[in-house]
């Protein structure tokens, strides 16, 4: 085992962690929570706190192995080349797509995740309609994030 193969290691390991998380919260933990307020001991329960961590532990990952694997072949085409080339322009399409999915993980981890449990009702109250449009913005940008993986993951199966 040499290096490139432990960065082609982590590599998938961030992918699988941060888009299977993804795919997890929205078929499992949406579903279960849907449009309800959920008291926030309950979200935090569920790991939706929890996997922010991971999620960019995973990107930090990504970037580190990315830059590796990506390093060479941009040293020995260089950019023009890189960029006219198939292989370059999947690559181009792909790190777009992964700047788009790191912004909206930012929004969603740093901003709505904290917000959503902090605007929970109360027992027995019903929830607020800005939790609610809270709520529904958190699923459409998560569903987003989760088609711009998937995108990313057939280029990367084209790039192979």
């Amino acid at each position: 085992m040499n290096l490139a193969n432990l960065m082609d290691f982590l590599h998938s390991i961030a992918v699988v962690t941060w888009i299977g998380g993804m795919i997890f919260m929205m078929l499992v933990l949406t579903p279960a929570v849907g449009g309800k307020g959920v008291p926030p001991q309950f979200l935090r329960l569920m790991g939706i706190q929890r996997f922010k961590y991971f999620a960019w532990a995973s990107i930090g990952m990504l970037l580190v192995s990315g830059l590796y694997k990506l390093g060479p072949r941009l040293y020995y085409q260089g950019w023009d080349l890189f960029i006219l080339s198939r292989y370059g322009q999947l690559m181009t399409t792909k790190l777009v797509l992964v700047a788009i999915m790191v912004s909206i993980t930012a929004v969603v981890s740093f901003y709505m995740a904290n917000r959503i449990p902090d605007m929970a009702p109360g027992p027995g109250e019903d929830p607020s309609s800005a939790l609610i449009q809270m709520q529904k913005q958190f699923i459409v940008l998560s569903n987003a994030n989760l088609l711009f993986g998937i995108v990313i993951l057939f280029i990367m199966a084209i790039i192979r």
